[in-house]
């Protein structure tokens, strides 16, 4: 019996170590990755940096004539607008920056990742290109993100472009409703890039647009100083809410941006936003079939050539 309990205590023991030394290969292979070192390999020649109350904002501005401010897709990075800034950049100002706990910008100090301080970083980014009145696109997240600013500050939106936007009531889900276990963010936060591959893929139609070299760049980036922790704090610190009354104090004129085979959102949920865009000077819907979640890299040409036309069109 006493030889029995040896061997059992060996082998729990062995099996503790092995689990011991799986988690420091893991944390030791995708450790944090300097900021520094991500500007050299992804900031280029165009890159520009704005302190605001301690993020350090990274941004780029291309282009000539009105302006239009284009904010990105969770987990990716403003380069998800490289083929739109190819097309826009020839009529217009664009402007692009990556979002907090998100590529060359990092953590907020604040810890505040609210769709408010987004606003209030994007006002201040605004202020600082003496920019008063802009069109404002918006990915996914960034769609929150623009959508807010529309409603909050209805003078300084010429126009408003949602792409595939969360907001919208989504059938019940029992685990997304229990919210996230504070165990969850270490497991995310170890997230090797042959399984973040298979999680972007997840979002979009074809799993092929998630190329190799597009999921290791985005996997480098969130392995960036401080933002898989930020982004942890970012997903934990959401709740659903009702945004009726704020889609009701959006004025500009807005286009609908939605992959038909959506996996993330419905592609119902368009329909259901311009049911409550009420105010709205003018409201146009886009359905793509055969894509998914993220447009601007599923269909770039073809979104940005009907961005183009829809912003074209306006006074």
């Amino acid at each position: 019996m006493w030889i029995a309990l040896r061997w059992i205590t060996r082998g729990l023991l062995a099996l503790v170590l092995l689990v011991v030394l799986a988690i420091t290969f893991l944390w030791w292979s995708n450790r944090d990755i300097p900021m520094a070192q991500l500007e050299q390999e992804y900031g280029g020649n165009d890159l520009q940096r704005l302190e605001i109350d301690g993020v350090n904002l990274a941004y780029r501005v291309s282009g000539s004539g009105p302006p239009v401010v284009l904010i990105h897709s969770h987990f990716y990075t403003m380069r998800q607008w490289e083929a739109w800034t190819e097309q826009l950049s020839k009529h217009f100002t664009v402007i692009r920056y990556d979002l907090t706990s998100h590529g060359l910008t990092g953590a907020d100090p604040s810890g505040d990742y609210s769709y408010d301080r987004g606003v209030q970083l994007l006002t201040a980014l605004l202020d600082h290109l003496g920019i008063e009145t802009t069109a404002l696109v918006g990915s996914s997240t960034g769609g929150a993100v623009a959508r807010r600013f529309a409603a909050t500050h209805r003078n300084r939106v010429s126009a408003l472009v949602l792409i595939n936007t969360p907001g919208m009531p989504r059938p019940s889900n029992p685990y997304m409703e229990r919210g996230m276990p504070d165990w969850f963010g270490y497991l995310f936060y170890l997230l090797p890039e042959s399984l973040f591959k298979p999680f972007l893929a997840a979002a979009v139609a074809d799993p092929a647009t998630v190329t190799d070299e597009l999921a290791s760049e985005i996997h480098r980036m969130y392995r960036g100083e401080g933002n898989r922790w930020a982004e942890f704090e970012r997903m934990s610190s959401w709740q659903p809410s009702d945004i009726s009354a704020e889609l009701q104090l959006i004025s500009a004129p807005t286009l609908i941006m939605w992959g038909e085979d959506n996996p993330q959102l419905p592609v119902a949920h368009a329909a259901l936003y311009r049911e409550q865009l009420t105010n709205a000077a003018a409201i146009t819907t886009v359905i793509y079939p055969g894509v998914g979640h993220v447009i601007p890299l599923e269909a770039p040409q073809q979104s940005a050539a009907d961005a183009i036309e829809f912003l074209e069109q306006l006074p």
